[in-house]
């Protein structure tokens, strides 16, 4: 149990100063157009569809109870499934405009238009905010996915998008242009752009991208370095976890006390890999380890919106900007770091409080008030297991749950951990 403790309690000793580097988290993910290829779900078929839907909800669900943000891009092969088969175009609790209305959560659009290709996609970034606002989602602002150099065999870069565009498809969908650049990459992710920051290129160019234009009307979010936080189906979920941990870890021994240093951190996963058994576990085991690390400060979940909103609170000049190409002076190890511990004070808040902890099954909650409180637990995974109502001083039986470490909020609060022996 103590091995347990170590592994899934991560709690950072804080040496915060006045100007501490913003470090803002979130997950992202894409489906993509030979989704099927992967899983052999077909979105045209509507039990399929249900089959994934369930998938989406669940890893909704398991992202919601940490209170952490998710950016949910979708191709439009999805979106067409649920336009088909979950009644969207009528309905508020089809799975995306369900997903969207979620506090926590944001849909956008993400495209790879080739009209040609295997298997074909003949729509383009406006027409998919079209298919979107047919679902009742408002996806105004950010193009999610783009090509970020001229690379000559490449048709459609993010150069065309600083004017407002149409539709390929659909001849009726309103001219649309983004504010954001999101997700930048190259054919094959060979040869990305590697660097985090905010700021407005100048150029399709390995010279010009990287150079910022407070004229340019498009403001890019930096793409991360290569695909080190993704999760996909090899992925330890402990040693992404770590991963992160370290990494933030070292930006803020490198960057704390510089005021123009600001960093969006997205941890990334694919549709393609949410049907398999234990997949979605990763992403809970994730943000379980990771969990306690926000509680203490070190880091904030914000969506794409919210952070590119404090952007401009710190730096309301189109001249301010941050860019910071990858390097090794950045950790990205994925070895255990050296401060973890396990203390619940340190993080704990005041809203509720359990004991005794650890327990053998029977809990005692107390809130500062007698109104009732909706409580959930979850397991390690994200997973939740058990769901109920209670006032102060009642007692929970916890004895149906198998020994080991879960995880307890108490309406919104912040997430708190519990031990059964």
């Amino acid at each position: 149990m103590k091995k347990l403790l170590v592994l899934f309690s991560v709690i950072i000793n804080l040496h915060l100063n006045a100007q501490t580097v913003p470090v803002y988290i979130y997950f992202a993910s894409h489906n993509e157009t030979d989704d099927v290829t992967y899983h052999g779900l077909s979105y045209n078929n509507s039990s399929d569809f249900g089959n994934m839907k369930t998938f989406v909800e669940q890893v909704c669900d398991t992202i919601s109870f940490y209170n952490a943000s998710y950016e949910m891009m979708l191709e439009s092969n999805f979106i067409l499934g649920a336009l088909n088969h979950d009644n969207a175009y009528v309905s508020s609790a089809d799975i995306i405009e369900w997903a969207d209305n979620q506090p926590n959560i944001e849909v956008q659009s993400h495209n790879h238009w080739d009209p040609s290709g295997m298997p074909p996609n003949a729509y383009n970034s406006t027409d998919l905010v079209y298919l979107l606002d047919s679902c009742g989602v408002d996806t105004a602002e950010v193009l999610g996915g783009y090509i970020w150099k001229d690379f000559g065999s490449v048709t459609e870069d993010w150069t065309q998008w600083q004017t407002p565009q149409p539709g390929y498809v659909f001849a009726n969908a309103p001219d649309w242009m983004p504010t954001l650049l999101w997700g930048g990459g190259s054919p094959l992710h060979v040869n990305d752009y590697e660097a985090y920051g905010i700021w407005r290129p100048s150029a399709p160019t390995t010279m010009g991208f990287g150079v910022h234009d407070e004229f340019a009307s498009l403001v890019n979010f930096g793409n991360g370095c290569g695909q080190e936080f993704v999760i996909d189906d090899t992925t330890t979920a402990e040693q992404m976890a770590y991963r992160v941990i370290n990494f933030v870890d070292s930006l803020h021994a490198k960057y704390d006390g510089n005021p123009d240093a600001f960093f969006n951190l997205k941890i990334m996963f694919n549709f393609r890999y949410l049907p398999e058994s234990g997949y979605i576990d990763k992403i809970g085991t994730v943000l379980s380890i990771i969990d306690p690390y926000v509680q203490a400060g070190r880091m904030e979940y914000k969506g794409i919106l919210d952070i590119y909103s404090e952007w401009q609170t710190l730096h309301p000049s189109d001249a301010d900007y941050f860019i910071s190409l990858c390097d090794t002076t950045v950790d990205q190890s994925i070895a255990p770091p050296q401060d973890l511990g396990f203390n619940e004070n340190q993080y704990a808040d005041s809203e509720f409080i359990m004991f005794p902890n650890p327990t053998t099954g029977n809990l005692k909650i107390q809130f500062s008030d007698n109104e009732t409180h909706q409580i959930t637990i979850c397991d390690v995974s994200g997973r939740q297991v058990m769901n109920f109502q209670i006032t102060s001083d009642e007692t929970a039986d916890l004895n149906e749950l198998n020994a080991g470490i879960y995880f307890v909020k108490a309406d919104n609060s912040n997430v708190k951990q519990l031990v059964i022996e």
